[in-house]
């Protein structure tokens, strides 16, 4: 495939660069629990107090023992206790965990996957929810919410399934240790209640372990992605803007061999706007255990994986991280009984064996990215982007942020009732489609040094954390780098998305068609720290142009560059 098409990319001042990136992640945590016989899998980072520290959700039990869902407090200075400040009181086979605010009252929810019954294997497990308990800083010591109906569920994801401003709940469902074949399913979200009967369903019955949510063909709206082991990968592609769902038959179909794929996750590697699918395969059931990237060709995943990593085993882990914030995200992967590893990304090619590597051996389950000693945190980031009548989704120019300062909608400020978040993922969406042409404005806080959180399944161990020892940098910091400006995807169809890291100071952006008339102001003013622009391939008037080239024109500081962007008809 081609990539990097009439890409355009401008570099306004640049430092020299090596081969390879600098990973200033510590290869020995700096921070381990106390094992305590926990089966760590589901982890993430939350700021469940509300104090501005990033504190470690974990839920433990696998398929091992029944265990508790545990938070690990923030001291206010990136230190963790060695044992939980908080547990629940319920245990239980507890699977992977995802985390945000699914009823709608201010506070950090964690929906939790519980794989197997109580009774094991021969038992279904169920999925559970625990409310944020408000003036505790932690959650409610029981399930807040649980389903009506018992499944095998390993991973969960929480999305905007619909488009109506809250946070819908996807399952992965199967086991196939034992050839108990399900349907994936999706459980509603009304009003910040979940139904406790799932009302979606896919046609496809198999087995999988993990789903993720992401806008996979750029049209708006949340496409389901399912992980499937012994079970091919499938993906769902949502019809929300053009005012119908997600079906129940997947649009797309992996035809690999069954390799066991335990996780996915969803990464721009050549920087065109669209999102690569990454999966971590696991050989202990048969295939090749590889990790691997099926490439998103303008919104069509090819059915064979791009890029394979070298090296097989039980692949258990993977995520993308843009650690060095160059707009191209690297790949972090894990294994049972292996090592946290990077694969560093090259132009949108990823390097076939790690460029850095723990030196701790683990059972990996969970890698999860943040800044926990707020070395490096930056306000003032934003995403400017255009109503249309239709979307609700909005995608960020960063992810993960660690909050989200303001939101307007034709000037007007949103409260957090007219939307939802997800701040690891990056992305917002409304309960109302902004109106055509209406100007849409996401102001968040984001960080320039993420730290690493690792959960691991051996009893033995605990968890950890890797410091990011890179140096602080923040938006006026930008000056002694690089000033960038990129736009995703180019060629575009539907919208585009321009992308600035630079310093403080004014700046213009401007559209100017071949004859050289502008055609489209995006930007007078002042730019700092990590911007983005969505333009929509419309005139100043709201008027729809032709398809062809187009000169874009950024100005800072005196220094002008121009570059091409492509309309397609």
């Amino acid at each position: 495939m081609i990539r990097h098409a009439f890409q355009l990319f401008l570099v306004l001042a640049l430092t020299a660069a090596s081969a390879f990136a600098v990973v200033t992640l510590e290869t020995t945590p700096y921070y381990q629990s106390t094992p305590l016989n926990h089966v760590a899998t589901g982890g993430a980072w939350a700021d469940t107090e509300g104090d501005g520290w990033l504190d470690m959700v974990v839920a433990n039990g696998n398929d091992i023992y029944r265990q508790h869902l545990v938070v690990y407090r923030n001291d206010g200075t990136g230190n963790f206790p060695s044992t939980p400040s908080w547990s629940s009181d319920d245990i239980d086979y507890h699977g992977h965990l995802d985390l945000g605010d699914i009823n709608g009252d201010g506070f950090i929810d964690a929906a939790v996957a519980v794989y197997i019954g109580p009774a094991g294997f021969s038992q279904p497990g169920k999925v559970k929810v625990y409310y944020g308990a408000p003036g505790s800083g932690f959650f409610y010591s029981t399930p807040s919410w649980e389903s009506a109906i018992d499944f095998y569920c390993f991973s969960l994801a929480l999305g905007d399934a619909d488009g109506d401003g809250d946070l819908d709940l996807a399952c992965a469902a199967g086991e196939s240790y034992n050839s108990i074949s399900d349907r994936q399913k999706i459980f509603f979200n009304d009003g910040g209640t979940l139904e406790t009967v799932p009302s979606w369903e896919s046609d496809e019955w198999g087995y999988a372990l993990d789903v993720a949510w992401e806008d996979v063909d750029l049209d708006g709206d949340l496409d389901l992605a399912v992980c499937g082991i012994d079970s091919p990968n499938r993906i769902y592609l949502n019809r929300q803007t053009e005012g119908g769902g997600i079906p129940t038959m997947a649009d797309w179909t992996s035809t690999d061999p069954l390799n066991n794929g335990n996780t996915a996750a969803f990464g721009d590697w050549n920087d065109d706007g669209y999102l690569e699918f990454a999966v971590a395969d696991n050989n202990q059931l048969g295939g090749y255990g590889k990790f691997k990237v099926y490439e998103n060709d303008m919104g069509v995943l090819g059915t064979t994986p791009e890029w394979t990593s070298n090296s097989s085993g039980y692949g258990s882990h993977v995520s993308w991280v843009d650690i060095d914030l160059d707009f191209d995200p690297d790949l972090a992967a894990g294994r049972w009984w292996g090592a946290v590893r990077l694969y560093e990304n090259m132009d949108g090619n990823l390097t076939g064996s790690p460029v850095w590597t723990s030196n701790t051996n683990s059972v990996i389950e969970n890698c999860f990215w943040g800044d926990v000693d707020n070395d490096a945190l930056v306000s003032g980031g934003t995403t400017i982007a255009t109503g249309d009548g239709a979307r609700t989704f909005v995608k960020l120019a960063r992810n993960p942020v660690r909050s989200i300062d303001e939101v307007r909608v034709g000037g007007d400020l949103m409260l957090p009732n007219g939307y939802c978040v997800h701040l690891e993922k990056g992305w917002i969406s409304f309960a109302t489609p902004p109106s055509p042409g209406e100007l849409i404005e996401v102001r968040f806080t984001y960080s320039t040094d993420l730290d690493l959180g690792v959960t691991n399944w051996d009893a033995s161990i605990g968890n950890y954390v890797f410091r990011n020892t890179g140096s602080p940098t923040s938006a006026g910091d930008f000056a002694t780098s690089s000033i960038l400006l990129d736009a995703s995807p180019n060629p575009f169809r539907g919208n585009t998305v321009f992308r600035y890291r630079g310093p403080e100071g004014n700046a213009s952006l401007e559209i100017f068609d071949v004859r050289g008339r502008r055609v489209r102001d995006l930007h007078t003013g002042s730019v700092s720290g990590l911007q983005s622009w969505e333009w929509n391939g419309r005139d100043d008037r709201g008027q729809a142009l032709a398809g062809g080239v187009y000169l874009v024109r950024f100005r800072s500081g005196g220094d002008s560059k121009t570059a091409k962007i492509v309309k397609v008809r």
